[in-house]
């Protein structure tokens, strides 16, 4: 099950990984989005027929990293609304950088970081007498619990920006985090995805139909969930979802962490998932056109050969460091008098951050280039797209995914888990 913003979304897969069943349950409220979560998870269960639900062996469940639950360490019940992942407490980075006794490479600084949050929690907004009881889970984490029942269980992936380290010889929180005043409330068995957290608890299975020999499958974020649906698997190979910004990872034997470019590694299946993202991807284009207007233009650029005449974004690579309004600017003075043009300068301008990204991937220490790009989102229907991409990434072939949704990605989780396999592709 993958937990999104405004929505959440179930797939069932069979033993072989071929999808069986897949749906969708919108929020019943924002304003109460605990409980819109719980009630979701229900009425996406309840979308399975008795026989179905009492036939699953095992279930995973993804979210975003960045949305927080402050719950009851005894019952679960969360003590206040959720942060969410795109919440910001700028005062919280200088308690947790005061905390370390100075900056880390890691990112429990940044100010939407599960860190920070949590800081806020017990600095701020929770009440002193909730302290002692207080636990902090991930999305995931706290969706998952309602299912296995066992309190403080956590993923590497959900975890890492919260400052877990899931190196081989490491995988702990690091120690000044431990003996935060809120080191306590922190997630006490943090597990690798796909492996089993046990089964569901025997209240999940009166509610929801599921067999007692069910298993909970640990999860992961909802960008990772994605890419694994892709089922790219192979050092070098890497998956962009080319939405309105892009979104980059590529399998690496090596471990980079880039702080300044906004680069980390999420530890799957004993390789690291090296990650990255830029704010430039295709909310350029519907800035300016309609989606059948760059459909219609981009049959027009194959059928006459256009070529690209202008980089609008040369040199810029990873993260945020171009505003919004900056990049329009840039765009609007250099536009020609063709559409055409204009379309193709956009498309190939895109496809050169996404070059240098990886590229700047493999400068900072990945093991193997980009040698195979597996795309999900809007962009990856354009094929002219996926040819100038190629192009700007020295041949390397672009593919679309077969699968993109991040809950599939899960439903491979938990079959990977559950069936004891040592890697999520079928």
């Amino acid at each position: 099950m993958d937990f999104g913003t405004s929505s959440a979304r179930l797939c069932v897969i069979d033993r072989d990984g071929a999808l069986v069943r897949s749906t969708t349950a919108s929020y019943a409220s924002m304003d109460d989005i605990a409980a819109s979560w719980k009630r979701a998870m229900g009425e996406l269960l309840d979308c399975l027929s008795d026989s179905e639900r009492a036939r699953v062996q095992g279930v995973s469940v993804d979210g975003t990293s960045g949305t927080v639950v402050i719950v009851d360490g005894e019952t679960g019940e969360a003590l206040r609304e959720p942060y969410m992942y795109n919440e910001t407490f700028p005062e919280e980075s200088a308690r947790v950088r005061a905390q370390r006794n100075g900056s880390g490479t890691d990112s429990t600084e940044s100010a939407s970081s599960a860190a920070c949050k949590v800081s806020r929690w017990f600095h701020v907004d929770g009440d002193e007498r909730d302290r002692a009881r207080a636990v902090m889970l991930h999305h995931a984490d706290w969706l998952a619990f309602d299912l296995h029942g066992k309190m403080g269980m956590s993923d590497f992936n959900n975890a890492l920006k919260l400052g877990f380290d899931p190196a081989p010889d490491v995988e702990s929180f690091p120690r000044w985090l431990l003996d935060a005043p809120y080191g306590k409330m922190l997630p006490n068995d943090v597990r690798p995805p796909g492996t089993s957290f046990g089964v569901v608890q025997a209240s999940a299975v009166e509610r929801f139909g599921l067999s007692p020999t069910c298993e909970v499958i640990a999860g992961t974020t909802d960008s990772v969930a994605a890419f694994i649906a892709s089922s790219a698997d192979a050092a070098g190979e890497c998956a962009t979802s080319l939405g309105s910004t892009l979104a980059l990872k590529l399998i690496s034997d090596v471990r980079v962490e880039d702080l300044s470019s906004g680069v980390y590694s999420h530890r799957l299946n004993g390789r690291w998932l090296v990650g990255g993202a830029s704010n430039l991807g295709g909310w350029i284009l519907r800035r300016f056109f309609k989606d059948d207007e760059v459909a219609t233009l981009s049959e027009k650029i194959a059928r006459e050969r256009y070529v690209a005449t202008k980089d609008y974004f040369e040199g810029v690579m990873l993260g945020f460091g171009i505003s919004v309004d900056d990049a329009v600017a840039i765009v609007e003075d250099s536009r020609p008098a063709d559409d055409a043009q204009f379309v193709v300068n956009i498309l190939s301008s895109i496809a050169n951050v996404e070059a240098r990204c990886y590229e700047r991937m493999t400068t900072l220490g990945a093991s193997n280039r980009a040698h195979k790009v597996f795309t999900a989102g809007g962009g990856a229907k354009n094929d002219v797209w996926s040819n100038i991409r190629s192009t700007a990434l020295g041949g390397v072939p672009v593919v679309r995914s077969a699968r993109d949704e991040a809950a599939y990605g899960a439903a491979l989780l938990a079959r990977q888990g559950r069936l004891r396999l040592s890697t999520y592709v079928p």
